[in-house]
């Protein structure tokens, strides 16, 4: 039974707090910005495209903890 137990726990993957950290700072910090954007009138382009990667990245971090990589 003991050795059972051992064999589930070393399967399982090593899942790194950071990723889950960073993916929801990310994540958070990207829809704020992206947020704020939408209701200037004047457009900025490259202020979009960083909050949408910020966005992306975030989901990755988000995906890599789920995931377990």
């Amino acid at each position: 039974m003991n050795n059972e137990e051992t064999v589930t726990e070393e399967q399982k993957p090593k899942r790194n707090i950071w990723n889950l950290v960073l993916g929801i700072v990310f994540l958070g910090y990207g829809s704020f910005r992206l947020y704020q954007k939408a209701g200037v009138s004047d457009s900025d382009t490259f202020g979009i495209l960083l909050a949408i990667a910020f966005i992306i990245f975030g989901i990755y971090d988000l995906y890599k903890y789920f995931a377990g990589k």
